[in-house]
C-alpha cells in the first residue's frame, strides 16, 4: 500500500472539515465541527506525516514527534471549543 503524503493528508483533512462545517450548518449541531476535529487529529497521531523540507531541520524521530504533537493539539481543538453553528 502506498503512503500517503503531508499534502494528500492535509487535503484529506481539509475536505473532512469541510464537509463536516457544511454537515453542521445544515443540521445546526456543532458536534460535527467538534467530531471533525478529533477525527483529524487522530489522523496525525496515527500516522504522523511532515513536509519534506522538515527533513533538513529535524531528523526523522523529531518531526515525527511534531506531526503527533500538532495532531494532539487538533483533538484539544476539538475537546475544548465549541462551535456555534
Amino acid at each position: 500500500m502506498k503512503q500517503w503524503t503531508f499534502g494528500k493528508q492535509i487535503g484529506m483533512g481539509m475536505i473532512l472539515l469541510f464537509a463536516s462545517g457544511i454537515l453542521a450548518a445544515v443540521l445546526h449541531n456543532s458536534i460535527f465541527l467538534n467530531l471533525a476535529w478529533i477525527l483529524y487529529g487522530l489522523l496525525f497521531v496515527i500516522h504522523p506525516v511532515y513536509p519534506e523540507q522538515a527533513k533538513f531541520r529535524y531528523s526523522e524521530e523529531g518531526a515525527q514527534k511534531i506531526a503527533r504533537m500538532a495532531g494532539l493539539i487538533c483533538i484539544a481543538i476539538g475537546l475544548i471549543t465549541e462551535f456555534g453553528v
